[in-house]
């Protein structure tokens, strides 16, 4: 890694590109990986692009690109579907920005300028790394030979070292292990992926079967890496060797739950098959996700492949969209397919006949998309495989399932966008079932007695905007986890979920004709976030302090709510409160017992006149955002006792003309804004809030005030004073030290008249003085060092008091 770092030379202000170049298994995402989390905290940005060459294969450059975009310019919303990245805004941008960019495993010129194409050079000092098996991407992107590091194969000692450690669990290898390794890596000729691969299948078996194994191995043709994966694939057992092509084909990359759910409707031993795959090296989880090396991958495809090299009907999996393709346009699907993709973004429309799917009588496995309005069913379908386990079909076109598909092995379904009014007629056996997803079906009017669906965990019906109502089968079902109904804009009413007491999610934002909320017979301690913004709620049932577990709460928008239950104090656990624009919420209740957990609450845009005295016990408090609470008139005179407030935002606050007495220190308090507000002095104990470090505006001083005497702003964010500071004519001490972004002060700062010491040490960006346009009598203490200033102005001389000056 030093060597390459060395090339990097993090520090320098030049724009750098560095290559990294190497036969595949060799180690160069591994080592890109390194280099960028022990560099990264030097950027302002960083962005790391893995597996280029299969996004530009899979079609999803630009969808990559945008990812990259977003992350660098911190823009969520960000979209460019041309060429290039467009505006000379965005470049700007970009160019004023120190970032650090990997793009892992590039295989064409052409890929790295789609994703920088129009983009002339990032912010001094940044540093974009490229991975490849191919040097010639590199020196053709005009890259210094310089620049480019090859990854060199392991050495003698190296290879010993990772196989021992692999297969033995140790860096001390006894005279036999040094004699296997030995036989072992004359085969994996220094690769780091066949070497982990070969050590990790021999780890904690006997010596005799290690060595049958190796001599085994030491039989295979020296035809390169792949035939020493092959041997790594053949070791597996068989239900092993499906899984592992499941996952080539299928689940590469995707959520390990979610990949072992489905593996676990198809095989026996699922948890024990995935835990071996993973203990042999053949894939790997990383944040939950399960990941295959590319060679890997590349062999698993292979195997397939190889089942019928001419006829692809005959394979056990199809991927390949123009593959997939041609076996449904034809109608010869076979007996052999368990598992069909089909990516319908560049293809032209496809009409199925009826009896399509019926010959792929083993299919599990069935996924359409980019497919709204692509896929054609004019002659109807007469049904489903009965073996499947997984059915997706975005915008499927008919109005209902097939009235002969048994869902009884059905784990998953997911229709999103499609024309379905409703699922079937009468039950249906759906023991195995535990996701149904119909986002955006408009047509969907009603869903199904779910009642035997009892393993159901996940609903997803946002933006069924026609659903008028749910079955009361739900409030059955115990291993409910997740219900998403956000936008179902003509769904009423809920019934109970009192019995889905394993509930984590419930979300029900935009339904604005939902206008009452179940109550909560018992308490239901795993649901921790509830999102009910933008309905037509009134109030809630006192019931909902029931929700012991809750962390999230959101009800922005609901601008029939004027109420909420005197129970919200229960609520222990609660975390973050979003009231946001309930625009006619004019109370809020009192809060009867200490709430540690609550951090955030959100009541900007509500009705409230006042807070109630017992806000105290939010002791936990950091964030309150009052903005444009256009009726507050004051806040709670025990205000102070919020010891771990860090932001108060009174923005807006247009009739709020008093601010309460600081009593005590608040320490953690470094944002408060105050502009828009009423206000026409502030309390002389506003200096008890000594640690607003994000203070960037100080409000207009309206009036004289002639009882302020002592005002610090040290270390605050202000970068200058109202010139109506000069209003402030009882002020005798103003201490500003460490404004680092102050840049100057008002003209007015002469009228201080009964100022006595002024202390601006460390204002490192203060490059001028006002002119002290009259005499200041009573200043005898002006502290300057540590400014920018390169000169007082002749008027000085007013200052006739002074007596210590330092700069």
């Amino acid at each position: 890694m030093q060597e390459v770092l060395s090339l990097f030379q993090d520090g320098f202000p030049d724009f750098r590109m560095l290559g990294i170049w190497g036969m595949g298994g060799i180690g160069k995402t591994t080592l890109a990986d390194a280099i960028y989390h022990h560099v990264s905290n030097g950027f302002q940005r960083c962005c790391f692009l893995a597996n280029v060459r299969e996004h530009d294969e899979q079609r999803e450059l630009l969808k990559l690109r945008t990812e990259f975009l977003s992350t660098i310019l911190e823009d969520e919303n960000l979209y460019i579907s041309t060429p290039t990245t467009g505006s000379g805004f965005i470049k700007d941008r970009l160019s004023k920005k120190k970032v650090l960019i990997v793009c892992d495993d590039v295989s064409k010129l052409s890929q790295l300028e789609f994703l920088f194409g129009g983009i002339d050079q990032f912010g001094p000092g940044s540093r974009v790394i490229v991975t490849t098996r191919n040097k010639q991407v590199l020196i053709q992107g005009g890259m210094d030979l310089d620049l480019i590091y090859e990854v060199k194969k392991l050495n003698s000692y190296e290879s010993v070292q990772l196989f021992c450690q692999r297969a033995f669990k140790s860096y001390n290898p006894i005279e036999y292990q040094l004699k296997l390794s030995e036989m072992v890596l004359s085969v994996a000729d220094g690769n780091p992926l066949a070497i982990t691969l070969i050590g990790s299948s021999l780890c904690g078996k006997t010596r005799s079967y290690r060595e049958s194994e190796v001599k085994k191995l030491n039989k295979v043709p020296k035809q390169g890496i792949q035939e020493v994966l092959k041997w790594s694939f053949d070791g597996l057992d068989c239900e092993e060797k499906e899984m592992f092509l499941d996952i080539a084909c299928f689940f590469e990359g995707k959520d390990r739950d979610y990949v072992t759910s489905f593996m676990d409707a198809c095989y026996v031993s699922a948890h024990s098959g995935i835990e071996n795959l993973i203990d042999k090296s053949l894939i790997s989880v990383s944040e939950n996700q399960i990941a295959m090396h590319d060679l890997l991958q590349q062999m698993g495809w292979n195997i397939v492949h190889d089942e019928s090299p001419l006829k692809p009907e005959k394979r056990s999996r199809l991927w390949i969209p123009e593959d997939s393709y041609d076996v449904l346009s034809k109608n010869n699907g076979t007996g052999r397919l368990t598992g069909i993709v089909l990516n319908m973004s560049k293809l032209p429309k496809l009409e199925l006949e009826p009896t399509a799917l019926m010959k792929m009588r083993k299919l599990r496995f069935l996924k359409f998309y980019h497919s709204c309005g692509r896929i054609l069913l004019s002659k109807g379908l007469l049904s489903f495989p009965e073996e499947l386990r997984y059915l997706f079909w975005e915008g499927y076109p008919l109005r209902s399932l097939p009235t002969k598909f048994d869902l009884r092995y059905l784990v998953e379904l997911d229709m999103s966008k499609s024309h379905l009014e409703q699922l079937w007629e009468g039950k249906q056996d759906l023991v195995n079932l535990k996701v149904i997803t119909l986002r955006y079906s408009w047509n969907l009017v009603r869903i199904p007695d779910l009642s035997n669906a009892r393993n159901l965990e996940v609903i997803n019906l946002s933006g069924c905007s026609n659903l008028r109502e749910l079955p009361s089968s739900l409030q059955h079902l115990e291993k409910l986890t997740i219900l998403y109904f956000c936008d179902c804009e003509n769904l009423r009413s809920l019934p109970s979920f009192y019995k889905a007491t394993a509930l984590t999610n419930l979300h029900l934002s935009g339904c604005s004709n939902l206008c009452c909320f179940p109550e909560i017979m018992g308490t239901m301690e795993e649901l921790y976030e509830l999102d009910l913004s933008e309905t037509a709620l009134k109030e809630l049932p006192s019931s909902i302090g029931n929700l012991t577990g809750l962390y999230y709460w959101r009800m922005t928008n609901c601008k029939n709510l004027v109420c909420l239950p005197d129970s919200f104090y229960k609520l222990k656990s609660l975390k973050t409160f979003d009231l946001e624009g309930c625009s006619r919420l004019e109370f809020f209740p009192e809060v009867m017992d200490t709430m540690k957990e609550l951090y955030e609450l959100d009541l900007s845009g509500t009705a409230l006149k006042e807070l109630s005295s017992s806000f105290e016990n939010l002791i936990g408090l950091k964030k309150l955002r009052l903005k444009n609470c256009e009726n507050l008139a004051c806040l709670p005179d025990n205000f102070y006792k919020l010891k771990s407030l860090k932001t108060l935002d009174l923005e807006g606050c247009s009739r709020l003309e008093i601010f309460p007495e600081v009593m005590d220190n608040m320490e953690e308090l470094d944002e408060l804004d105050l502009r828009g507000t009423a206000l026409k002095e502030l309390p002389f104990s506003i200096g008890n809030l000594i640690g607003c470090s994000r203070l960037e505006i100080f409000p207009e001083v309206m009036d004289t005030m002639e009882e302020l005497y002592e005002l610090s702003l040290s270390g605050t964010a202000l970068k200058e004073l109202p010139l109506s500071i000069g209003n402030l004519i009882g002020l005798e001490y103003l201490v500003m030290k460490n404004c680092k972004n102050l840049v100057c002060l008002p003209d007015s700062f002469y009228k201080l008249k009964s100022l006595k010491t002024f202390n601006l040490e460390g204002c490192l960006r203060l490059e001028i003085f006002p002119e002290v346009m009259d005499t200041m009598k009573r200043l005898t203490g002006l502290g300057l060092s540590y400014t920018a200033l390169k000169e007082l102005p002749s008027s000085i001389g007013n200052l006739i008091g002074l007596k210590v000056l330092r700069m």
